[in-house]
């Protein structure tokens, strides 16, 4: 359905390149943005919120422009990026815990951080779960990609689906490093 934006978005940021790296990237990115158990609502919503928590602004761009093609009304697409925001507060402080030593964890019992964002999210309780669970994947939470591994499976979503959006945020992972290991070889 964006296969027209998808190339073009590619061909700009990473003009020329043919590296079999590359190859493998972009194909992949064409395949989960094309197609798959995610709708194109949640696979575009995945891709803005992974591209704003790796604050990739040409990679946002595309989401919201597909999203808005879809229709996805203002307010959603808003609360798709913003899930960075609230994940990166959450990744943080969850991570921390998981690097204590198992004495240590009983002395910080409640983070005590506002989270009412996630009670009644603009999307939809799994779609918002969806999201979470790519971007905590992203900045590498254990904790946090485990609980929304288990809240989207208790939403009776399909194995796949969920796996979708994690290798999605992947691929978008490494388009966002390659893109920056192009500036790395400039300095050669």
């Amino acid at each position: 359905m964006f296969d027209t934006q998808v190339d073009n978005y590619l061909e700009s940021t990473y003009p020329g390149m043919e590296t079999s790296v590359y190859r493998d990237l972009s194909l992949n990115f064409k395949k989960l943005t094309g197609d798959g158990l995610m709708t194109p609502q949640e696979r575009w919503m995945t891709t803005l919120a992974v591209a704003t928590a790796l604050q990739d602004r040409e990679l946002s761009l595309l989401a919201v422009g597909c999203l808005k093609a879809l229709d996805v009304p203002q307010d959603q697409i808003h609360e798709a990026s913003q899930v960075a925001g609230i994940m990166g507060m959450n990744n943080v402080y969850y991570k921390f815990k998981t690097f204590l030593a198992e004495e240590a964890k009983d002395l910080y019992t409640r983070a005590g951080l506002r989270m009412q964002s996630l009670m009644k999210p603009a999307v939809g309780k799994a779609t918002f779960e969806l999201l979470s669970l790519a971007v905590s994947a992203v900045n590498g939470c254990p904790t946090c990609v485990s609980s929304h591994e288990r809240a989207l499976v208790s939403l009776g979503m399909e194995p796949d689906r969920i796996h979708d959006s994690v290798r999605l945020a992947a691929v978008i992972k490494g388009l966002n490093s390659l893109r920056h290991s192009v500036e790395v070889a400039k300095m050669f």
